[in-house]
């Protein structure tokens, strides 16, 4: 479902998600000031995406997510969220780089490869602890028992 949407409608629908987990509603202003772009530019894409049945939105109203929205936001936010994690925990990139990088990805990436990621970031994770390895101590070596 996420896939049929651009790049920068993606981005609004995982705004919206984001300010509805931590403000309940969206709001066109919120929206404009966390995207940093122009309330006419908010007000397009709101128009756009409620013309596709993803948000709910009456003129200077709320906006909220459809429950067909909210599958499609939280499968882009989960395909950042991944992304993220490997880029910051896996390939230790510094936080700017790994938010940045993560961002244009996300929309270039299927959920089948993010899956992947996910279950590769898993296995190294649990696997760190076995193949770590301890330094040599210089002095007496204790026996095993």
């Amino acid at each position: 479902m996420e896939n049929k949407l651009s790049a920068a409608m993606a981005d609004y629908l995982k705004i919206i998600y984001l300010l509805e987990k931590e403000k309940k509603v969206a709001r066109v202003s919120d929206i404009g000031r966390r995207m940093e772009v122009r309330k006419a530019s908010v007000v397009s894409a709101v128009n756009y995406l409620k013309r596709a049945e993803l948000i709910q939105h009456e003129r200077y109203g709320f906006i909220t997510l459809t429950p067909r929205g909210r599958q499609a936001a939280e499968a882009i936010n989960c395909k950042y969220e991944i992304l993220l994690d490997f880029f910051q925990n896996t390939v230790k990139t510094g936080e700017n780089r790994a938010k940045e990088e993560a961002s244009k990805i996300q929309h270039l990436i299927s959920g089948e490869s993010t899956e992947k990621i996910r279950l590769l970031i898993n296995a190294l994770n649990k696997n760190s602890k076995v193949i770590k390895v301890k330094p040599k101590s210089k002095g007496k070596t204790k026996k095993r028992v």
